[in-house]
């Protein structure tokens, strides 16, 4: 579905190149927008860590837990408050997570708004993307996998993608897209960290939608956090989709008794077909936006990031690394 940029195909990032990018410095700062959200945080503190000057937006200017790093407020809704807060950026990170059930009107009103701001300030944007837009697939997913959504928020997804791509070709904005796949680690709130973790740390069953038993990549969120980094560091092309680099695949079993494991606990895992989310969604709106998704954990759910991996030398976090972070903080937040 995404319109051709010059370099590339359709979807597709430039080939690889075989040695990583030099991790040096952009001379502008890094604006993170939703800053204060479990991926913004994290990349604000990893840009920071690497040396980045970074600028962290949120609505009400709060600290995102990062001592030294510039603070700025604005509503991601507002194109010129938005704008005034991107004001000298090299790069322009869309972090922004409306909630799930507002996606549909909200999400176009500020990707509209980021562009504007990333094109006044002559700054490239790098887009916080996951990989709904897809659909189904057997095999794993790579950046030129073709978009065929089965879901309406795949489809949204793959419209702002293709929308930011077509941005890039009229020469408006440099984009780097960068996908996760179902996301787990500190903070997190997805279909896989809601039935894993605490279920584990408190010796409950597992409760799982879909094939356990089927290979599965979910994506660690500093992992996430670390590729848009790099992609806004090393990312030369007008226009280009990275994937989050991710270890050899496991699968929803595995990764739930690598949870139980680290946590003491027994794995008992229960097994949910999608009819019974469908049924949940006759009397809950989130329930029947997640129906839409289970198709996901039906198939093979694997990311293939090895492109971004080499070209920027990340290293994948091991499952047991994350779900040990993963644990503390679940940890921290009941002690």
């Amino acid at each position: 579905m995404s319109l051709p940029v010059p370099g590339t195909a359709p979807g597709s990032t430039p080939d690889a190149v075989p040695v990583p990018v030099p991790a040096a410095p952009p001379s502008g700062v890094h604006v993170v927008v939703g800053a204060g959200g479990a991926v913004g945080r994290l990349l604000v503190a990893r840009l920071a860590a690497d040396g980045v000057p970074v600028r962290a937006v949120t609505r009400d200017g709060r600290d995102v837990g990062t001592p030294g790093v510039e603070r700025a407020a604005a509503d991601a809704t507002d194109a010129a408050a938005l704008a005034a807060a991107c004001a000298g950026a090299a790069v322009v990170h869309h972090c922004v997570m409306p909630p799930l059930l507002d996606w549909v009107p909200g999400f176009p009103v500020v990707t509209d708004a980021l562009v504007r701001a990333a094109e006044s300030a002559g700054a490239r944007l790098v887009y916080a993307d996951d990989t709904w837009m897809y659909g189904r697939v057997d095999g794993p997913m790579t950046e030129d996998t073709p978009w065929r959504p089965v879901s309406g928020h795949g489809v949204l997804r793959a419209w702002i993608a293709e929308r930011l791509l077509a941005d890039a070709a009229r020469g408006r904005v440099r984009v780097s897209i960068v996908r996760a796949g179902e996301l787990y680690g500190p903070g997190v709130r997805s279909l896989i960290a809601g039935n894993v973790f605490g279920s584990a740390q408190r010796g409950l069953p597992v409760q799982w939608v879909g094939d356990p038993d089927l290979p599965l990549t979910p994506t660690f969120l500093g992992d996430f956090a670390a590729t848009l980094a790099a992609a806004g560091r090393g990312d030369d092309a007008d226009a280009a989709v990275w994937h989050v680099p991710h270890p050899p695949a496991t699968t929803g079993r595995g990764l739930a008794a690598e949870a139980c494991a680290q946590a003491g606990t027994r794995l008992r895992l229960l097994r949910h077909g999608a009819g019974r989310l469908r049924a949940l969604g006759t009397v809950s709106r989130v329930a029947r936006v997640g129906a839409d998704m289970v198709y996901q954990f039906e198939q093979p759910f694997v990311v293939d990031g090895g492109r971004a991996a080499r070209r920027f030398g990340l290293r994948p976090t091991p499952y047991a690394e994350g779900v040990a972070a993963t644990l503390a903080a679940g940890r921290r937040a009941v002690a």
